[in-house]
């Protein structure tokens, strides 16, 4: 979906740089927004490899394992990023 809007951009900037960042903001939000829980970042961090993948329907058919191989990736990303601040800013009571 993302092509719709950026036609010339590098297939490999949208999977290394651009979800990845957008992985880490939704780490930082669910541990500071107090309305953002864990499990909805989650479960947009495994929604994120469809920003890339899901241009058509035969294309998202044929790389559905991407998208959880991706996703796994993403959500692991956003956890890891919400547990350091934990361990760094500290528990919220």
């Amino acid at each position: 979906m993302i092509y719709w809007w950026f036609d010339h951009m590098n297939p490999l900037f949208a999977v290394l740089v651009l979800c990845p960042i957008i992985a880490v903001m939704l780490g930082v939000c669910s541990y500071f927004a107090n309305w953002f829980r864990l499990w909805v970042a989650l479960v947009i961090s495994f929604m994120l490899p469809l920003l890339y993948i899901a241009s058509d329907l035969s294309t998202w058919g044929s790389n559905i394992g991407a998208w959880f191989i991706y996703g796994a990736g993403y959500i692991l990303l956003t956890w890891i990023v919400h547990r350091l601040l934990r361990a760094i800013v500290g528990y919220k009571t």
